[in-house]
């Protein structure tokens, strides 16, 4: 007989490394020798939910999420069942299917502010500034921000302040203040680089580099820019050949501009 709190722990473990395949072997042996015991169960069909969804398999992954919707509404568990809500939101959401994500994020809404969950409420608050720009809403965005950025504040929490600055500064900026924009976006970055968290210094760089190139501060973007592509090398990230050409561009608009003024 196996031991579900260990297999669950291997599940976990795989799926943090990427091994799908292997977590949800893992998690599926667990669910068969959990039975009768409703919060696990609803804890693997969570996992297995995460494993199909991560996996790009979204039919699979609302399945088992909403098995566990069920459970925890049987056992009112409105926390989890909150959070279940958002993770559904956040697949809708990936796909750009905004109105079904929009649907089921005022629903764990309603729930977390219920059960006054601030780590929870500062990343949906943020989920919803980000899905309300894609809606072309910048008021709610902005609202949104604010809201996920005092969420964040009140934890104490750096890394989750670090990313409520830049998404208020995306929000910022799409409302029509990019000198203010900016200023959010610096402060995010400074939080980032404190952390070491360079993933959090590209993104925060990148949106620089836009601001400043709106502005016609070319140089200044070219820098923010060449300081993102850095990054995207040190990591083979994926975005790293669009935004060598995007350099290229910036730098030779530079140099033009500059031979004009000669």
């Amino acid at each position: 007989m196996i031991n579900v709190t260990d297999t669950l722990k291997l599940g976990n473990r795989a799926f943090s490394l990427g091994r799908y395949d292997q977590a949800l072997r893992y998690y599926q042996m667990a669910l068969e020798a959990a039975v009768g015991d409703p919060d696990l169960t609803a804890d693997l069909h969570g996992n297995i939910g995460n494993v199909y969804g991560a996996s790009g398999q979204m039919d699979e992954a609302v399945s088992h999420y909403h098995q566990a919707v069920e459970i925890l509404r049987r056992e009112e568990d409105y926390r989890r069942l909150g959070a279940t809500f958002v993770n559904i939101g956040n697949l809708y959401a990936d796909r750009d299917r905004t109105e079904e994500a929009m649907h089921y994020y005022q629903q764990g809404l309603l729930l977390l502010e219920r059960e006054d969950q601030p780590d929870e409420l500062s990343t949906l608050y943020g989920n919803l500034s980000l899905l309300s720009q894609k809606r072309s809403d910048p008021s709610s965005a902005l609202d949104h921000a604010e809201k996920s950025l005092a969420f964040a504040r009140r934890l104490n929490r750096p890394d989750r302040v670090a990313d409520a600055l830049h998404r208020l500064a995306k929000a910022r900026d799409a409302s029509g203040f990019p000198d203010e924009a900016r200023r959010l976006s610096e402060s995010a970055y400074g939080l980032y680089e404190q952390l070491r968290n360079e993933m959090g210094c590209a993104a925060a760089l990148y949106h620089q580099a836009s601001l400043y190139e709106k502005s016609g501060d070319l140089r200044s973007a070219a820098d923010c820019l060449a300081r993102v592509v850095s990054i995207d090398e040190k990591y083979g990230l994926p975005k790293l050949e669009e935004n060598r050409r995007r350099l290229v561009k910036i730098r030779e608009r530079i140099r033009k501009d500059g031979k004009k003024k000669v």
